[in-house]
Formats: C-alpha cells, sequence, structure tokens
C-alpha cells in the first residue's frame, strides 16, 4: 500500500466494499425473498387443507371425500400438489393429482387442532425430490365418538427452487451492473476530489522549472493553509538567496580595492606580492563557491547554448592554436541550476581541454535516464592514472598544462559536489583526457 497512489488506493478501497458489499446484499435479498415465498407457500398450503376440511365428510365409520375439488391443483396428475387424508392409522383418500402415486402409511400429524409445517420434507413416495409438507388435524363425529382426522398437503420443492434461482440470478446480475456503475461513479469522484492536488502539484513542478514565481490558482479552502506556507517558503528563499549573493558583492567589493592598493605599495618584497596574489585568488574562488549553489526554484537552462557561447570566447582565447571545437547535444537537455554557475562549470572544463588539446576539444550532452551526462574530451597527451585523482583535489596542479588549473578544477569540484553531481575522469577515444560530469535531473 506505501508505493500505491491515492487513486488507487480510493479505487482499490470502493472495490473491497463493493466486493463485501454485494455479496452481502444478494444474501439478504435471497434470505428476505426465501422468507416471503415460503410463508406465501405455507398460507397456500393451509388454504388448500382448510378446503379438504371442508369438503370431508364421515358418515357413520365410512368417510366421504367429492371426485372433484375447489382447489384445481389437487385435481390435476404431475401438479406438483399431492393431497392425502388419514383415519384411523389408514390412508383412507388421495388426491387426483397423486395418480401416480401410492401412499400405504401415512407422515406423523399434531395434535387435534394443530398443524405442522415443513419447509423441507423428504417424502417416502418420492426419494429424488424435496417437498414442502402440511399436515392438520380436525375431529369429526363418528358412529361411536369423535374421532381425530388428519390431512397432508404435499407440494414439490422444484418450482419453488427454480422460482428462487431465478430470483437469485436476476438480483446478481442487476447488482453487477450496479457495483460496475458505481465503479465508474467512484473513479469519476476520485478524479474530481484530487483533481485540485494535481492542479497543486502541477503548480509546484511549474514552480521549480522556474516557469512562474508562487502559487497562483484557486483552490478548496482547505489548501489555503498550504498555499499560503509554499508561498511564504518561495519568497523567503528567495529574498535570502538574494541577501546572500548582495552580501557577497560587498564582501568582493570591500575586500578588492585594500587588496589592490597592498598590491600596489611599493617597495613590495616579491615573497608579499605572491602571497597576496595567492590571497585574491583564494578569494574569488570563495565567493564563487559560496555563490554557487542550486535550489528548488530556479528554471532549468538549456546547455546547448551556454557551450556554444564559451565555444567563441575560447577560439578567440586559444586562436594559436586553431582548434576545432565539436558539440553534440539534444534540444532538450537542461541544467537545473543557475546560469552563472553552468558557465563556471563549462568555462573552466573547456579551457582546460583547450590548453592540452593540439587540434580540437569534444563537448557531448545527453540525458541518460535521470541524469544529464556532459563529456569533454580532447587530443591532448591526457593524463596519468596515478595523477587523475590529484586532479579532484582542491586546489591540486598538474604539470601537463602550463597554465595553472587548479583554482578552476576545484571551483568545479565545489560546483559538482553542490549540484550532487558525480565527476571522473577517463580516457577519451581521441587519445587525450576525457572529463565526465553527471547532475540528476
Amino acid at each position: 500500500m506505501k508505493g500505491l497512489s491515492l487513486r488507487l488506493r480510493n479505487i482499490l478501497v470502493a472495490v473491497i466494499a463493493l466486493g463485501l458489499f454485494i455479496p452481502a446484499t444478494v444474501l439478504t435479498l435471497d434470505k428476505a425473498y426465501t422468507t416471503s415465498l415460503t410463508q406465501a407457500k405455507l398460507d397456500e398450503m393451509k388454504l388448500m387443507s382448510l378446503a379438504l376440511v371442508s369438503a370431508f365428510e364421515l358418515d357413520g365409520d365410512i368417510p366421504y371425500m367429492p371426485e372433484l375439488l375447489y382447489e384445481e391443483q389437487l385435481n390435476l396428475p404431475d401438479s406438483g400438489y399431492v393431497g392425502m387424508i388419514a383415519f384411523r392409522g389408514k390412508v383412507v383418500w388421495q388426491s387426483a393429482s397423486a395418480l401416480n402415486i401410492t401412499i400405504t402409511t401415512p407422515p406423523p400429524a399434531p395434535e387435534v387442532g394443530k398443524e405442522r409445517f415443513s419447509e423441507d420434507y423428504r417424502a417416502k413416495f418420492d426419494d429424488d425430490n424435496r417437498y414442502f409438507a402440511y399436515a392438520f388435524t380436525a375431529e369429526f363425529a363418528s358412529s361411536t365418538d369423535f374421532e381425530p382426522v388428519r390431512f397432508y398437503i404435499f407440494n414439490d420443492k422444484q418450482e419453488f427452487n427454480a422460482e428462487r434461482r431465478a430470483f437469485v440470478d436476476t438480483v446478481w446480475q442487476w447488482m453487477l451492473l450496479l457495483s460496475v456503475g458505481l465503479l465508474v461513479l467512484i473513479v469519476l469522484g476520485i478524479n474530481l476530489v484530487l483533481a485540485p492536488v494535481r492542479k497543486l502539484i502541477d503548480e509546484i513542478h511549474l514552480t521549480a522549472r522556474g516557469e512562474q514565481k508562487q502559487l497562483s490558482a484557486n483552490y478548496p479552502k482547505e489548501f489555503d493553509g498550504l498555499k499560503q506556507s509554499i508561498n511564504h517558503l518561495l519568497q523567503a528563499e528567495a529574498e535570502q538567496r538574494a541577501r546572500y549573493k548582495n552580501s557577497l558583492g560587498d564582501l568582493a567589493h570591500s575586500l578588492k580595492t585594500p587588496l589592490a592598493v597592498a598590491t600596489g605599495s611599493s617597495p613590495l618584497p616579491e615573497q608579499a606580492k605572491e602571497a597576496l596574489g595567492q590571497i585574491d585568488q583564494l578569494i574569488q574562488r570563495q565567493l564563487k563557491r559560496a555563490s554557487a549553489g542550486k535550489t528548488g526554484w530556479q528554471s532549468a537552462v538549456p546547455v546547448a547554448p551556454v557551450v556554444e557561447k564559451l565555444f567563441s570566447a575560447m577560439e578567440k582565447v586559444h586562436h594559436d592554436k586553431q582548434l576545432s571545437y565539436t558539440l553534440q547535444a539534444d534540444e532538450n537537455c537542461k541544467f537545473v541550476g543557475d546560469n552563472t554557475d553552468l558557465m563556471e562549470l563549462f568555462g573552466n572544463l573547456i579551457d582546460n581541454a583547450s590548453k592540452a588539446a593540439k587540434t580540437g576539444v569534444w563537448v557531448t550532452v545527453s540525458l541518460e535516464g535521470q541524469w544529464l551526462t556532459i563529456l569533454i574530451d580532447d587530443d591532448g597527451p591526457g593524463i596519468p592514472q596515478e595523477q587523475k585523482d590529484r586532479l579532484l583535489l582542491r586546489g591540486e596542479r598538474l604539470d601537463a598544462y602550463t597554465e595553472g588549473q587548479g583554482i578552476g578544477m576545484a571551483v568545479v569540484t565545489d560546483l559538482v559536489a553542490i549540484y550532487e553531481g558525480q565527476l571522473s575522469i577517463q580516457d577519451a577515444p581521441q587519445g587525450g583526457a576525457r572529463i565526465q560530469v553527471r547532475f540528476p535531473q
């Protein structure tokens, strides 16, 4: 359940609820219908028994019944109804409907004036089917005294069971159709209820990509507090980042003038000049590092235009080497971060590759799953395996390049770490070094 969306959870709960409700409803309706049919059957058989009682006569010790009865079911053979009268422990009459049935011993009967009803009677005259059985005992005057006469009505349950099955089948069909309709309504209702949630998520995505500054859509009142909190967070984050950058700019400006004065003072020992130069580099690096960083609320920067712009600059900087610059990048490749940080990262890497290259620099940008992968290749002398790890250390300089790159690679390393990326040094197919940088999207 943890990995399921709210929509799937609601649909699953609805399916489970319907799966429990529908059988329970069918069972309840079946029970109610069966009870109603059984009561109707009891009333019907009671009336048939009263008809037999009213038609029966006892002339002395001789019982008498008319050939035709008012109840037609007892006159028709194989109608499913059987009437029977017992006197002095013997069957003295059977209805015409029992033409093919022979009953010699009557079943037990209640006391005089009482009735007995059985919903599942196994008749001795029919071993294949079950019957409803109704028995009533009345008292008639014989030649000597009042004696009990027992009246029986039997009804085959086949028609009753068929009617009940037809009812249950019909109920199941309609309940299944009803469940499908309810499920459709539930899904539509869930979509309607979750529409504001989806709208909120879409707005958050737009804000994360920098396409809007805050949430502006109208939401149900339950979301007012959340909307205000998110907008307040966005505003506070933007203000804090602005204050941070302004403070760094003020710091850089404050340090720049005193450092320039100290550097220009004469006479100044060479050791002091070198130390002041290192201080200037450290200040510039730390300012770049501190101002770099990703936030959750900035637009994605297309990579290709930044690289092409840097290619134009590098052609001017390294015009004496007559290098060729090749870019292979998809249009949808974007860097989720600050444009200045992307310029800083590519600028240092392409500049280092240009210093080492003999004829050209190749940049490949692609999307691999959830990662933005950047490859920068050159055809220079390459970097020995034992020195690749050293190059990623802070301020480490290799003799492979005539111009120092310690600060540049350190800034690159910091930027990759800040954006939770991955940096590795490999061998390029062209024979030089390959710098691979990967950023999560």
